[in-house]
């Protein structure tokens, strides 16, 4: 029987090795937590009309501050321009500029950001044109300790409501910690808490709905 030169037992036990960790690799990835996301009506979103597009279906959309629920002061200021900017990204989808939005809410008197009555609503949606607010809140932006690593951990709440109306057309919530894609002594660890925010708005927004044509009012 022919020996197998030690070149090529090294080469199998590495490919055996590899084949491990990709195995592995997957069984974390099914492990990180999905979000919970509701549309109530899948066939109902309005949307303008582009006229720079050809006429292809716009969503015009307002995203709100969110409401902080965490012990960082200043977390929601960092975590909203991350919402802004992957709603941007998304083919139909137009958001108002933030200063435009902080002007508007600055003449209004009422401050609980993330429960907006309908008439505010309507008067928000009117000033900035836009058929739709994106109203949110940040419920953990905060690093855990874990045996002496201090590993991040991200919650948040977002609803999009139609203007005018309040009527709630999609709905996600969504809680990441560092260590929900760990899967071989620390691959797949997200150690930055601004990594881990962005890692969850991406999950969150992946089904955020897309305009569609002709659906500008519903009874």
């Amino acid at each position: 029987m022919r020996s197998r030169s030690p070149e090529r037992v090294q080469r199998l036990r590495c490919r055996g090795a590899a084949i491990a960790v990709a195995v592995l690799g997957l069984a974390g990835a099914a492990c990180a937590p999905e979000p919970r996301s509701v549309l109530p009506d899948p066939s109902f979103v309005p949307a303008g009309r582009d006229s720079t597009a050809g006429g292809a279906p716009v969503l015009r959309i307002a995203v709100l501050p969110l409401a902080n629920y965490t012990a960082t002061r200043d977390g929601s200021d960092r975590v909203a321009p991350m919402i802004i900017a992957e709603l941007a990204a998304k083919p139909g989808v137009v958001v108002a500029d933030a200063g435009a939005v902080q002007e508007a809410l600055d003449k209004e008197p009422w401050l609980l950001v993330d429960r907006v009555p309908p008439d505010l609503v309507d008067r928000l949606a009117s000033e900035l044109r836009v058929e739709a607010l994106v109203l949110g809140s940040l419920l953990t932006y905060e690093y855990r300790d874990a045996s002496g690593d201090n590993v991040p951990q991200v919650s948040l709440s977002l609803r999009l409501m139609q203007c005018p109306g309040g009527r709630v057309l999609w709905s996600a919530v969504h809680s990441r910690d560092g260590d929900d894609s760990e899967w071989f002594f620390g691959f797949g660890r997200v150690h930055g808490l601004e990594q881990l925010a962005g890692l969850t708005i991406r999950e969150m927004l992946g089904k955020f709905p897309a305009p569609q044509a002709g659906m500008r009012s519903k009874p």
